[in-house]
């Protein structure tokens, strides 16, 4: 159990020593109050000395984790206290996490979430239980809290930072709410109810979203397929486009853009980024994959010998002459350059494709077989040593490097997988 030494937590401890319930406390010392905060880890001690429990306590440099990964003293502390807990229940093997949330953080989490824009999905703020977190005291009033403390004589700390408005939490709890609960008394009992219905109907959204969004989604060859066509035409298709994207981190404005790109058919091949992922505008549909930015190494072949064994391609000797597939090369030994070259594209890159006069961007050669932007990624080239394109492997080879059909000993090259 999650243990503070405010009121909320420490009643809790109580609660759960009475109830006989097998639990562990856990005291984290964020060492942002100087004196007061070694002080609270004393007390948190000698409580669970007083109760007869184990506790495990950590000190941590918040203001050193701040700086180093650029976040807010709240992200921090956050960050580095659950990171803590949820190591320790896998090595005590815990079953649950106990925190001692109340029906006032409730109401905070509501108003925060909506201040932020997030949603119904925000809107039922803190469950009850979720995961492996269990938050009893959540029907409870803060103010209830602290009147079973009083009557139960139960001594707890006072964290005077949490009487100071300058967090946006704080902020809330001492001059927003205040204000709300003179409109209404019940206001606690309110937000849970309303917690309740608004988890129910946003379970609803999203059973709808998701039923949409198998019509419109195609995972293949390790991306998302979004058919660009259908999702045009769908009735909601701004709450479903942000459902499908949001997953992978792409913003509003982003979002808006894309609308717009597919309401007014242009600039195929725009690219989205999102830091893990891209997004890529083509003719058809919006293709998600992984933004690694990353160009497969370039790998040198010295001899012919070498090539023979390598177990990129398949390498037989011919004797009788076929017109070679897509997915394999005929050449004549003698026309080799070593060192070849396996490499991804490049911008620039020009070839002669088989059975054409003339040469060809391969951007073009792309557009014309109607390769998406993340397929041209993964296309890869055969280069002879003097730098001209032979093979554009699994898809064309070079009209320079045809075999002459009456040639009774060549090459057959098949890349393999």
């Amino acid at each position: 159990m999650a243990l503070s030494g405010g009121v909320d937590s420490v009643v809790l401890a109580h609660l759960l020593k009475a109830g006989k319930y097998d639990f562990t406390l856990a005291h984290c010392n964020f060492k942002l109050r100087g004196k007061e905060s070694d002080s609270d880890e004393k007390f948190c001690i000698a409580l669970a000395k007083k109760l007869g429990i184990k506790i495990h306590t950590i000190q941590f440099d918040v203001k050193k984790y701040c700086k180093t990964h650029k976040v807010s003293v709240q992200m921090a502390a956050r960050t580095l206290r659950y990171s803590w807990f949820f190591e320790l229940i896998e090595k005590e093997k815990f079953e649950h996490l106990i925190t001692a949330h109340h029906a006032d953080d409730l109401i905070e989490t509501v108003l925060i979430n909506l201040l932020r824009g997030t949603g119904i999905k925000g809107l039922h703020g803190i469950r009850e239980k979720s995961d492996i977190a269990i938050r009893p005291l959540l029907p409870f009033s803060k103010q209830e809290i602290i009147s079973f403390a009083k009557t139960k004589k139960i001594k707890f700390r006072l964290d005077k930072s949490n009487l100071e408005d300058k967090y946006e939490r704080n902020y809330l709890r001492l001059k927003v709410i205040p204000l709300l609960k003179k409109l209404n008394n019940s206001l606690e009992t309110t937000f849970l109810e309303n917690s309740f219905r608004f988890r129910q109907e946003a379970g609803i959204v999203k059973d709808h979203l998701m039923e949409s969004g198998l019509r419109l989604v195609k995972n293949r060859n390790g991306s998302v397929s979004i058919d660009k066509n259908k999702l045009k035409f769908e009735k909601h298709k701004e709450t479903l486009l942000h459902f499908l994207l949001s997953p992978y981190g792409f913003t509003k404005t982003q979002q808006q853009n894309i609308l717009n790109n597919i309401a007014h058919d242009k600039d195929p091949g725009k690219v989205f980024t999102s830091g893990k992922f891209k997004l890529n505008i083509e003719r058809n549909e919006l293709i998600i994959s992984e933004n690694t930015n990353k160009k497969t190494e370039e790998i040198k072949i010295s001899s012919l010998n070498e090539f023979k064994k390598q177990s990129l391609f398949k390498i037989t000797n011919e004797t009788h002459f076929t017109s070679p597939k897509k997915n394999e090369l005929l050449i004549d030994e003698a026309r080799l350059i070593f060192p070849l070259k396996v490499r991804a594209t490049q911008t620039g890159d020009r070839f002669k494709p088989f059975g054409m006069k003339g040469s060809k961007l391969l951007s073009d050669f792309f557009k014309d077989e109607k390769l998406n932007t993340g397929d041209r990624n993964e296309v890869k080239l055969l280069i002879n040593g003097n730098g001209e394109i032979i093979w554009v492997i699994d898809y064309r080879s070079d009209e320079r490097y045809r075999v002459d059909p009456k040639k009774k000993q060549f090459l057959k090259i098949l890349a393999l997988e």
